[in-house]
């Protein structure tokens, strides 16, 4: 059942991860020419995005490389926590200016779905930031057993360099993917032309 909840939260934030690339992809052209705050929230999206990839692309590689039995579960702990620490805090930071954006257009635009919108983004912010405070320093402590040679789980020179190794993949893998995702439906999408651009302006 534990398997299969992890397996349900991973989709999921894979999937997210997926749909927040595509709308950057579909807004790229207009935010780039319009500039300003546009051309922020674009690039705010797309790094919630990578940071999304590089969480499920961590848990995959970790949970792939055990049931092959290439790595032991020191090594399995270490790179997950590894991985926590990388994209908590950018997760944190970006979700914040998401829910901030969402009340500003549910407060300006109203209807249902901004509303809607709006509350899962603050929940989304509020469940991360829970978990957060709650788990951050359990990784660190993770980490610093693993890298300081102390202890059951410490790690050897050649484990903790694999620990690097999934962590520094995961976080190419999920830049990559992004990047990939973004520009391939900002190719499929034309720029308006500049009088709808401005219109839209006003």
């Amino acid at each position: 059942m534990e398997v299969l909840l992890i397996a349900l939260v991973w989709c999921l934030n894979l999937g997210i991860s997926y749909l927040n690339a595509k709308g950057c992809g579909y807004a790229w052209a207009e935010a780039k020419a319009h500039g300003g705050y546009p051309k922020f929230f674009v690039w705010v999206v797309a790094t919630m995005s990578a940071l999304g990839f590089v969480w499920c692309f961590t848990i995959a590689e970790v949970f792939l490389a055990l049931s092959l039995g290439l790595i032991g579960l020191p090594v399995a702990k270490a790179a997950l926590a590894l991985g926590y620490i990388l994209v908590i805090p950018g997760i944190l930071a970006t979700g914040f200016i998401i829910m901030v954006d969402s009340w500003a257009r549910a407060y300006k635009q109203g209807g249902v779905l901004n509303y809607g919108v709006a509350a899962y983004n603050t929940y989304a912010q509020v469940h991360n930031t829970y978990h957060a405070i709650e788990g951050i320093g359990s990784a660190f402590g993770s980490v610093g057993e693993a890298f300081s040679g102390d202890g059951e789980d410490a790690l050897t020179v050649v484990g903790i360099v694999v620990v690097c190794l999934i962590v520094l993949s995961s976080l190419i893998l999920g830049i990559a993917t992004t990047r990939y995702l973004i520009l391939k439906t900002a190719a499929a999408n034309d720029l308006p032309d500049l009088a709808t651009m401005q219109a839209r302006r006003r």
